[in-house]
């Protein structure tokens, strides 16, 4: 033991650095495992702090689209009463839609245009003339059913565009 002493006494001071350095090594690392775990830390929760904003956003917008269309559906549906009770619309200004029996400016539909035969070759295919009416008529509500839906269509997608911007 008598040499561990000797070479203690003898190099103390660079022993002495030695452990001042291995301490110094030490604080370094744990500041610095310190630092690392705090900006670790810090990205995760901006992360989650931007996830959670988009998730907000995707609630948002689909919140705001089932809004319009509930709101484009129930004018459609508004519309389309209107239609089938074929009473004026007063949203549109001026658009009516009399029964052809009134006194409107629009001239009634013949039963049959001028110099068709009354009867075809093809007796299947050919309508009764209260078909032929029938068919009109629904042809008449058809058009008008599509295009009260396109417009409603077209509405809708104008609105869901404009949240969107």
């Amino acid at each position: 033991m008598n040499w561990l002493n000797r070479f203690l006494l003898a190099n103390w001071s660079h022993i002495l650095d030695a452990l001042l350095l291995l301490i110094a090594l030490l604080c370094g690392m744990q500041m610095g495992e310190s630092r690392v775990q705090k900006a670790w830390d810090a990205e995760k929760q901006k992360i989650a702090l931007a996830q959670a904003r988009q998730e907000q956003h995707v609630a948002d917008v689909r919140l705001t689209q089932s809004q319009i269309t509930q709101e484009i559906s129930n004018e459609y549906a508004k519309r389309s009463k209107l239609l089938a009770d074929r009473q004026p619309d007063s949203r549109t200004g001026g658009v009516c839609n009399f029964p052809a029996t009134s006194g409107s400016d629009l001239p009634s539909i013949p039963k049959a245009p001028a110099g068709a035969a009354s009867a075809r070759s093809d007796s299947l295919s050919a309508p009764s003339g209260d078909a032929w009416e029938v068919s009109c008529e629904q042809l008449s509500k058809d058009a008008e059913q599509t295009t009260l839906m396109l417009l409603e269509i077209q509405r809708w997608l104008h609105a869901i565009q404009e949240t969107n911007k």
